[in-house]
């Protein structure tokens, strides 16, 4: 089978409406992108990044994890294409990220929906999801002007990052309490039935296990389809005894 894709479409413009709606939805995570950017940028400079740099690489590539894992196998002095390879696996799971919204993107140009699947994170991802199946007035507009927030904010963050990493420095305890408030915030707003609550806290208890089983990378990796499998094994039984996974 070929796809041919028609680049000459245009990619819908997003309202004025739809911008606000999506950064209003977007603004918690946007606010914790900050000391992240700048902490990120300010690696990336420390070993050896110009400021030009740090911007094609959050523009670019735009994963945190990735972006500061660049920096300590740069700082290690690994090659490029374990570097490469690295931040390849990392990053693959947003393809499978953006892949879900696949039909609910089926409508718009091949502009739009590159740049919608890009620019998926973790972070956005959970968001849309999350307005997807429970706000029907979200649509892909709105996802985007809430996705583009996000990336910008990170984009910006990492960049000033870069120019004043010879002036401040900021607290690695700061970061890990920022990144675990945004990802709290996160699981929270979606404990909406049940069944994500059950495998919310078996999540929460395998990802300890692999933590202290395995180095910190591959144990989240494990611990989320360790998770994800229960989820699909709970939801079917749930299913099967009566239909009982929706309620509160």
């Amino acid at each position: 089978m070929i796809v041919i894709l028609n680049f000459n479409e245009e990619v819908p413009a997003v309202k004025k409406e739809d911008w606000l709606s999506g950064i209003r939805t977007i603004f918690p995570v946007s606010i914790s992108y900050i000391p992240l950017g700048l902490a990120c940028g300010i690696v990336l400079q420390q070993s050896g990044f110009n400021a030009l740099a740090v911007f094609f690489t959050s523009v670019l590539i735009y994963g945190g994890a990735s972006q500061f894992l660049i920096a300590s196998m740069v700082l290690s002095g690994l090659a490029a294409f374990e570097i490469i390879t690295m931040v390849f696996f990392i990053n693959l799971r947003h393809l499978l990220m953006s892949s879900t919204f696949a039909k609910r993107l089926s409508k718009e140009s091949p502009l739009f929906t590159m740049l919608f699947a890009h620019i998926i994170t973790d972070e956005s991802f959970a968001v849309n999801t999350l307005k997807f199946r429970l706000d029907s007035n979200w649509t892909t507009e709105k996802g985007m002007a809430a996705s583009i927030t996000a990336w910008l904010t990170w984009v910006f963050s990492t960049v000033a990052g870069s120019l004043l990493g010879n002036t401040f420095t900021v607290s690695t305890v700061v970061m890990n309490y920022v990144l675990t408030a945004m990802f709290i915030f996160l699981l929270v707003s979606q404990m909406e039935n049940k069944l994500l609550v059950w495998v919310g806290l078996f999540g929460l208890v395998v990802a300890v296990l692999m933590k202290l089983m395995m180095p910190g990378g591959i144990a989240i990796l494990v611990a989320s389809i360790i998770s994800s499998l229960f989820g699909v094994t709970l939801e079917t039984y749930m299913g099967k005894k009566g239909g009982a996974v929706h309620e509160s």
